[in-house]
């Protein structure tokens, strides 16, 4: 087994200063990697572009005037194009399909490169540092990722299938068994809207805390150089209800500065768009295109923001484990060879 990572830096406890701020100072430090992960992610996106793009320069050769379709698509272009359009989408959705695959994937590598580059001490070559750690651990995040899917396959049934119709519906509101999907038997639409509102934040809120506890798992599992993924959970589970606070805290915080970079370049691209629908301009939509690149720049540099701000609590909350030393029974000078001590020939007698 390899040895565990060491650390590149003192531990930083939360009195120093704030550890969500000084997560994104750090992983703002480590433009090599983000860049890299950033060219990927366009790659990713790229088969299917073209495919959308070969579409639209044969529907569109010579029988529209230029720019007259660069705001929205008309009824009768839909219309027209209906069975191209058909098996483009389902082309689209098998292509889409395998896509989200490999972006799962290659999460697991990044996941991998972002801690060796956080947790090794040596400083530099933040590239290779960041494709070593990502072979190192890959197939220990890959258990990681399906133990996760089935975690979140489990808390959908849970809030959107028996448990909470049982439950919820019928046990606490009283609503038959045949009305769980329209609710209609509720004495006002206000009531089914508050149950709607409160399902689905439930659902998102324990969506969130498994993207966290994967997150503290594989800090955990780098720490540790460990391979299980169910036993490393379910210590991290164990880690993250005892500590509540200082666990979710800076994840909360750089979740809350993901919300506000959305809804500023959510404004903007709906500004943008009215200029489109306006007038038909190849700078505004220049413009949009780098306001959607700046905001999956922000989303990978915050990925990465968060993996350095759950190292910077796991080295205060999680214990290092005892391993054996495999010299103690030896002898030799500092530096030097090392001789086991035993009684055959090869080894050395005291």
């Amino acid at each position: 087994m390899a040895e565990p990572i060491e650390p590149s830096n003192p531990p930083i406890g939360p009195q120093a200063r704030f550890v969500a701020l000084e997560a994104l100072r750090v992983t703002l430090g480590r433009p090599p990697v983000w860049l890299l992960i950033l060219a990927v992610e366009c790659l990713l996106a790229l088969p299917a572009t073209l495919a959308f793009h070969g579409f639209m320069s044969d529907a569109v050769h010579h029988h529209h005037a230029p720019g007259s379709l660069l705001a929205n698509l008309p009824e009768n272009f839909l219309f027209d194009h209906r069975d191209e359009l058909k098996v483009l989408n389902d082309a689209g959705a098998r292509m889409g399909a395998a896509l989200a695959l490999f972006a799962m994937l290659f999460g697991c590598f990044c996941a991998g490169g972002w801690l060796q580059v956080f947790l090794e001490r040596t400083r530099g070559e933040s590239l290779r540092r960041f494709f070593f750690g990502g072979a190192r651990y890959f197939w220990r995040y890959f258990r990681l990722l399906i133990l996760s899917l089935v975690t979140l396959a489990c808390l959908a049934w849970v809030v959107y299938g028996t448990p909470w119709n049982r439950v919820v519906l019928h046990w606490m509101f009283g609503v038959p068994p045949g009305d769980f999907t329209t609710l209609e038997t509720l004495a006002s639409e206000a009531t089914a809207f508050k149950l709607r509102f409160a399902q689905n934040a439930l659902h998102a809120v324990l969506f969130g805390l498994v993207l966290t506890w994967g997150d503290y798992t594989r800090t955990r599992m780098a720490l540790h150089d460990t391979n299980s993924a169910v036993w490393a959970g379910l210590c991290t589970w164990w880690a993250i209800m005892r500590h509540p606070v200082k666990t979710l805290r800076p994840m909360i915080g750089l979740f809350a500065i993901e919300v506000s970079i959305v809804l500023v370049l959510g404004w903007l691209a709906r500004s943008l768009e009215g200029d489109v629908v306006r007038s038909s301009q190849m700078i505004t939509v220049a413009l949009m295109f780098a306001a959607a690149q700046f905001a999956l720049l922000w989303r990978i540099i915050l990925r990465g923001s968060r993996y350095h701000a759950a190292v910077q609590v796991s080295r205060e909350i999680v214990r290092p484990i005892a391993r054996p030393d495999p010299w103690k029974a030896s002898v030799g000078g500092p530096g030097g060879p090392r001789y086991p001590i035993g009684d055959d020939e090869y080894t050395v007698s005291i």
